[in-house]
């Protein structure tokens, strides 16, 4: 490309999209570059004369390299977490991602409700040697089950992980205030019932966002080369 202007802004874009992806490791930035590199150029070739103004139309199809590395570092993220089994990378992922848009914020509010979920059992299951007569697995009158805390005064709340009709089907948090006795169903028991259900909910909760990543990423090209590929 012989315009020394035209040339100097293709580097200029360049530069500006290694920047944003200055969070990925040093041979995938460095690929995401020379392939955009090269896809521009061939833009810029095919279309006959070049001058400032081609290269200015073509760069601006291709999009916002700023955009464009944001983009590229999200996808980037998800096909790492897609493979891990880690409750805390999960997390980290779907918090990024959900600054993209109604999926990702889908994932996260799964993802905190059901870590959340098995963290309350975790928690149960250790702490019901030192709090015996406080933590268990609690039935109302009004036929709410809940995992977790209760004072044992009336009218009093029950936090933790309820279930049942009144606690509007799930609730994690807290329930109440109930105003009649409330039993306790499993006693001793809770810690291995809590450990068994703690481990469930996580090993569920990870399958789900690994499955709504993966279909976020199915049939996806990397961000900036997905609209490389659509620049006219």
């Amino acid at each position: 490309m012989p315009h020394d202007d035209a040339t100097q802004a293709v580097e200029l874009y360049l530069s500006r999209l290694r920047k944003g992806l200055r969070g990925l490791p040093a041979p995938d930035r460095d690929d995401i570059v020379e392939e955009i590199r090269g896809h521009v150029l061939e833009r810029i070739e095919s279309g006959g004369t070049v001058t400032p103004q081609a290269v200015d139309t073509v760069l601006r199809a291709v999009g916002d390299p700023d955009q464009l590395a944001r983009q590229y570092g999200t996808d980037a993220m998800l096909r790492h977490a897609v493979a891990s089994r880690s409750p805390w990378l999960l997390l980290r992922t779907t918090a990024g991602w959900a600054r993209r848009g109604a999926a990702g914020l889908v994932a996260l509010l799964l993802a905190l409700a059901g870590y959340g979920s098995a963290l309350v059992c975790y928690a149960c299951a250790v702490a019901k040697p030192l709090f015996p007569s406080h933590l268990g697995m609690w039935v109302t009158p009004e036929r709410t089950v809940t995992i977790g805390y209760f004072s044992g005064r009336l009218p009093s709340e029950l936090m933790g992980l309820s279930v049942g009709p009144t606690a509007g089907l799930v609730v994690l948090g807290t329930f109440g205030p109930t105003q009649g006795p409330v039993r306790e169903l499993l006693g001793p028991w809770l810690t291995p019932a809590g450990v068994v259900a703690g481990f469930l909910l996580a090993l569920a909760t990870t399958w789900c966002v690994r499955r709504l990543i993966a279909r976020r990423l199915q049939g996806r090209r990397p961000g900036p080369l997905a609209a490389a590929a659509a620049a006219p």
